[in-house]
């Protein structure tokens, strides 16, 4: 009989056992497989949540500008919220739209980061459409208030936003938001290197606001913590404000000033902070707009005999150099002497030049002087000519008619047919004008130009001086060439009666020169011919100076003033004027809608002025000279005469207004050295956003095997500094 095969109870139990067994092994490695996978899922999802996060936050900060950004809440750190403009391009070329004439970027949205504390913890992005360009930087801080508050933006939309919110990530752990530190070195291995710093972006309301700068060390490579600086400029318009000129203190010693011609406004601040912790403070308006140079780089200016130069004769407290001003071009000065165009031989003591080969011409129709100075001609530059002559008491005889000059192309053969656009000269005395040269007592008579305005004259130039002259008695007082002696050093040559034998010639021979040069005057010589005394320069009698147009960027029609310093001699005459208006003309350097400036009334200092609520503002400078009855030294400063002695001179022009509320970059020009320290700035005690810090961790529980909870975290920092700030 067969045997029957199989397995026992006890074999089957035994199977089961060891398959249970091996089961179990395997279900336990599966399960821990299960959980580490759960695990290493998750920690990817928490990061790739925190960088999609993060990366866009960055993207988006990056492509802002530091003007538009808004912390919540201002009272601690880290923040909340941080609210920042966008910009979109509507136009699908890939750049951003820009406003017409591609100057400025048009910011379009406003985007929100915020946390919302609230269970679920999330990290919300909220977006307004439309941005409201007019909103005010008090109604940007509300909307994101009630973004924090509310959730989203369903109650914040200003006019013409619409705003939608979406949840960037749940189960928030911490987000932080912090504002980059301003911290500088002034440190340069050359002095006064110049150089532009943009500290920070803050809020800032109108009026006068205190700028700090404190020392926090130095580099290493710097000898010293010394602060210096050019320009300031913290106010909605961006106007760049003299260091110099504004008011300054703090904990370092009193501020000196960095020399001339290294900023500028030929001046820069000096603080003399030697320990950290020294301060700096300067004060500044929000908002203002200041001229002291009065011709920069892109300014555009029109001016009529009007220059802007260094005056070491005009020293504001504080500015024992001199400074820049804008005044009339020109200078009073003798520019010619015809006592040394007399003399052979080297210069005289006050260094005058010399020249020996000076002409008159035979009288009876027009009689020239050639008045050259040998070597250099006319010796300055300026405005005149004034000839200056002398008259005899014993020339009575002698008249002259049809004074006249011109600038000769031949000064070496000197002849009015060769001489171009004669001037019409007229008859001066003690600053009184006479209608003959017979009016005149004997003395000093000035031939002044009777066009009624003082003609350019530049050194080099020569002239030829035309006179029409005849004698009552020819006969008995016979013209002849006669210099009187060097006692008599202010007149050149004279004409005299009596010897035939000295006949006037065209150039004088070294024979007939030498025996003329030996005469002295004595009382039996009658002279009739005038002699000329010498040439004197002017300032320019009136001029004017109009000023760029500038941009205060007030929209809100703020009343601005205007105000000014200045230096007015006895006598002279300074008017300003100032204009405004809301559009500028096509080619941008002018106001359309403003008055004409002959429709446009002066100003005083310190008052309001014709269409001052306007956007767009410019002045006008008109100048009118000191006036002087006496040539260069005699006196008779603000007479009415024929010399201008001295000039009006414009050292700061000034325009102010109340600024609006807004966001406002804080910048300067430094002037770097070798022993300069490093800083940090704040602004009324307030600390400045220069850029962004989001720092994320977020965190989420799971099991492991066991049943043991275990949390994953996951975190990151993006440091931003917008690079689109101030466009």
């Amino acid at each position: 009989m067969k045997k029957r095969q199989g397995f026992t109870l006890l074999e089957t139990v035994m199977a089961v056992a060891v398959f249970s067994v091996v089961i179990a092994a395997t279900m336990g490695s599966w399960l821990l497989f299960m959980y580490k996978s759960h695990r290493v899922n998750n920690q990817a999802t928490l990061d790739m949540d925190v960088r999609k996060t993060v990366e866009r936050f960055r993207a988006e900060m990056r492509n802002t500008a530091r003007e538009t950004i808004v912390f919540y809440p201002q009272s601690k750190t880290p923040y909340d919220a941080v609210g920042f403009a966008m910009a979109s391009d509507t136009d699908g070329d890939g750049l951003m739209d820009m406003s017409a004439g591609g100057s400025n970027i048009l910011w379009r949205e406003t985007v929100i980061y915020h946390v919302w504390n609230h269970s679920p913890h999330q990290m919300r992005r909220t977006v307004f459409q439309n941005r409201n360009p007019e909103a005010t930087y008090a109604e940007r801080y509300n909307q994101i208030s009630t973004v924090v508050n509310t959730g989203d933006g369903r109650a914040a939309c200003l006019d013409g936003e619409t705003t939608k919110t979406m949840v960037l990530f749940e189960n928030l752990y911490t987000g932080k938001l912090w504002h980059a530190e301003a911290r500088f070195d002034g440190y340069a291995p050359r002095a006064n290197t110049p150089e532009r710093l943009t500290f920070g972006s803050i809020p800032l309301g109108p009026g006068e606001h205190t700028i700090t700068f404190t020392i926090l060390d130095k580099n290493a490579n710097s000898s010293g913590r010394a602060l210096r600086l050019d320009q300031v400029s913290a106010s909605v318009s961006g106007w760049p404000l003299e260091a110099e000129l504004c008011t300054a203190g703090g904990s370092s010693s009193a501020p000196d000033f960095v020399g001339q011609g290294v900023a500028g406004g030929a001046y820069g601040l000096l603080a003399s902070t030697s320990a950290d912790g020294d301060t700096l403070t300067l004060k500044v308006l929000n908002d203002a707009i200041e001229e002291c140079v009065f011709i920069g780089d892109g300014r555009n200016v029109t001016f009529s005999n009007t220059v802007v130069r260094f005056d070491s004769e005009y020293r504001p407290t504080g500015f024992g150099d001199g400074v820049y001003a804008a005044k009339l071009d020109g200078q009073f000065k003798t520019t010619w002497w015809g006592s040394v165009q007399a003399v052979e031989g080297s210069a005289d003591a006050v260094g005058r030049d010399v020249s020996s080969s000076d002409v008159l011409y035979k009288p009876g129709t027009n009689c020239a002087v050639r008045i050259p100075v040998w070597g250099g001609y006319v010796r300055q530059d300026g405005f005149g000519p004034i000839f200056r002559m002398y008259k005899s008491a014993d020339n009575n005889s002698l008249q002259i008619f049809y004074p006249a000059f011109a600038a000769t192309e031949t000064p070496d053969s000197p002849n009015i047919s060769g001489a171009t656009n004669l001037v019409p000269l007229a008859f001066y005395q003690n600053g009184v004008k006479k209608a003959r040269w017979i009016d005149c007592a004997a003395g000093g008579v000035d031939l002044v130009p009777a066009t009624g305005s003082l003609q350019p004259v530049y050194a080099g130039q020569s002239f030829i001086l035309s006179l029409q002259m005849t004698v009552a008695d020819p006969a008995n007082d016979a013209i002849r060439a006669f210099r009187i002696s060097d006692s008599s050093a202010s007149v050149c040559w004279i004409a005299k009666g009596g010897d035939a034998a000295m006949a006037m010639k065209n150039v004088w021979g070294v024979g007939e020169y030498e025996a003329l040069r030996d005469k002295e005057w004595t009382g039996t010589w009658k002279p009739c011919l005038p002699g000329l005394v010498n040439l004197v320069v002017n300032y320019a009698q009136n001029g004017d100076y109009v000023s760029h147009v500038f941009d205060t960027k007030d929209e809100a029609g703020k009343t601005k003033s205007f105000s000014w310093e200045s230096s007015v001699p006895t006598g002279a005459g300074l008017t300003l004027y100032a204009r405004g208006g809301n559009a500028l003309t096509e080619d941008g350097f002018g106001i359309s809608d403003a008055a004409a400036w002959e429709n446009v009334p002066s100003v005083s200092s310190g008052g309001t002025f014709s269409g001052g609520t306007g956007r767009y503002v410019q002045f006008r400078a008109v100048f009118v000279s000191q006036t002087a009855s006496q040539y260069p030294g005699t006196g008779g400063l603000g007479n009415a005469g024929p010399y201008r002695s001295a000039t009006p001179l414009l050292r700061r022009a000034l325009f102010t207004w109340d600024g609006d509320e807004r966001y406002v970059e804080v910048s300067a020009n430094l002037l770097k050295g070798p022993d300069c320290g490093i800083f940090k700035v704040d602004v009324d005690g307030k600390e400045m956003v220069r850029g962004v810090t989001m720092e994320i961790e977020i965190f989420k529980d799971v099991r492991t095997q066991g049943g043991v909870q275990s949390r994953l975290r996951s975190a990151m920092t993006a440091e931003v500094d917008p690079r689109n700030s101030g466009k």
